[in-house]
């Protein structure tokens, strides 16, 4: 049985970057598999995004992980 994640995700790691994608595969170390992601860069109160495409993250380089609900 395949069971497919399409939760959108907020992921702070651990060197302050931001990345936003849709998560994809998750075990039971915290890594991470995203797919269509971009990383968000905030420069005072202005911000970028630059697409990445696929993301893999090992879970130990996460701080803050969160689901991204639309409204």
């Amino acid at each position: 049985m395949c069971i497919q994640i399409v939760e959108k995700l907020l992921v702070v790691l651990r060197d302050g970057r931001t990345l936003i994608g849709y998560l994809r595969s998750i075990d039971q170390f915290a890594n991470l598999v995203l797919h269509r992601t971009i990383e968000r860069i905030h420069v005072g109160k202005k911000y970028g995004d630059i697409p990445r495409g696929i993301f893999v993250v090992r879970g130990e380089n996460v701080v803050l992980l969160g689901e991204i609900v639309s409204v």
